[in-house]
């Protein structure tokens, strides 16, 4: 799996866009994060963690466009959270695969 987090903090290629929409762009990317990691999740002992991710992943969709619209503190704070959740996600799933028989 490629660097999600430099992919979700990333903003948009086109130059032209305003900064809502390059928003709108992070939050799409974090729940499309969210979304894949929730499926890798789909055959863990544990259903609450995969149901937990979606269940963020829903809040976050939900609202996306508020979040856009946040002052630059709030909107960065979120972005920082989301990349210390995916991070930590990412490293549950190391974790987990070197304990996985293959």
């Amino acid at each position: 799996m490629s660097d999600i987090v430099a992919d979700l903090l990333r903003l948009s290629e086109d130059p032209n866009a305003d900064p809502r929409t390059r928003r709108r762009q992070t939050m799409e990317r974090l729940v499309q994060t969210l979304l894949a990691m929730a499926d890798v999740q789909m055959g863990s002992e544990d259903p609450r963690h995969r149901h937990s991710i979606i269940h963020l992943t829903t809040i976050i969709r939900e609202m996306t466009g508020r979040i856009a619209e946040a002052d630059d503190a709030t909107f960065s704070a979120i972005v920082r959270e989301a990349a210390m959740l995916i991070r930590s996600l990412q490293r549950r799933q190391a974790d987990a695969a070197r304990f996985t028989a293959h």
